[in-house]
């Protein structure tokens, strides 16, 4: 599986401190964010940033939606050791301001261990139940019963898994860049691991991130923040501790998946075209070019119109 072999390795990347890292990360951020020429972005939509607190877990919640506009709730689950942002202009993605402006409430919940959303994460106390009662303990305080759910890469995980352990909550699910169940090669395995390590200068960083997430052409330096390495070991080591069949259907919920056709690490035939065939009819399949694993930041409006179009119905 893609995150199997990564364990060992993001485990020692995530035990050495990345605070200074992810002040980095921060500042950068906000440069590049600052001088992008927007007249729409998911932050003129922002109508509600809260914290909410469950025992031992605070997660972190911001709402988009258009004022006066009472639309269905929808949220976005990001990729293994990534937060929601991907999903915002501020990693090239215009999938949430899309979607808000096709009248969707979108409700982007922060993993625990990003910025102001707090909970263990060491990997062997993390299981990828525990994150999907983080979900819905955050739908229960803000009173949502019905929703549909994206899950981006390992986030297809997480979506699943949900879908399973609480059908009641789903009125529709779509997954992105769903990989799994089949052994990457040596070069695969080695850009992945370079992608976490942040202690590589940022030239040779991005030619990992390029060679592991991004289709050829296609500018890899959009991702060359928002890693977190410590909550990817979590989320990892939850990963590994699941039989992929008690969520691989879904809790025999219909979804979307969409399948970028340059995935690297998730190739159409052995990832989205494998699990379309052994699933049959529960899929929708559709397939996007020019696009790799960070498909929702090479090809957001794609994305975006894939996914509004499926939800419609």
């Amino acid at each position: 599986m893609i995150v199997r072999f990564l364990l060992i390795s993001v485990l020692a990347i995530a035990s050495i401190s990345c605070n200074s890292q992810e002040n980095k990360q921060q500042n950068n951020k906000k440069e590049k964010y600052s001088e992008a020429v927007l007249l729409k972005n998911a932050d003129s939509y922002l109508i509600k940033d809260v914290i909410i607190k469950k025992d031992s877990v605070s997660n972190h919640v911001r709402i988009y939606k258009q004022k006066g506009v009472i639309g269905k709730y929808i949220t976005i689950i990001p990729s293994l050791g990534r937060g929601v942002e991907d999903f915002t202009e501020l990693y090239n993605s215009t999938i949430t301001t899309k979607l808000v402006e096709s009248s969707y409430t979108v409700v982007l919940i922060q993993p625990r261990g990003i910025g102001k959303s707090i909970g263990d994460i060491t990997p062997k106390n993390v299981f990828l139940k525990d994150m999907a009662n983080d979900i819905k303990t955050t739908l229960d305080s803000l009173e949502i019963k019905k929703l549909h759910i994206i899950g981006h890469a390992f986030g297809n995980r997480l979506a699943r898994t949900f879908a399973t352990m609480y059908p009641n909550y789903v009125d529709g699910l779509a997954v992105l860049a769903s990989g799994g169940g089949f052994e990457l090669d040596i070069k695969a395995q080695k850009c992945l691991r370079g992608s976490f390590t942040m202690s590589l200068p940022d030239d040779e960083r991005i030619k990992m991130i390029a060679c592991a997430f991004f289709a050829k052409g296609n500018d890899a330096s959009i991702w060359l923040n928002g890693w977190y390495p410590k909550l990817a070991a979590a989320e990892i080591h939850a990963s590994n501790s699941i039989n992929g069949d008690f969520y691989k259907k879904a809790g025999g919920k219909r979804f979307l998946l969409v399948q970028a056709m340059e995935d690297f690490v998730a190739p159409p035939e052995k990832a989205g075209q494998a699990l379309k065939s052994e699933l049959g009819n529960q899929v929708t399949y559709i397939e996007i070019s020019g696009a790799g694993h960070a498909l929702t930041s090479e090809k957001p409006n794609e994305v975006a119109a894939t996914l509004i179009e499926y939800f419609k119905d």
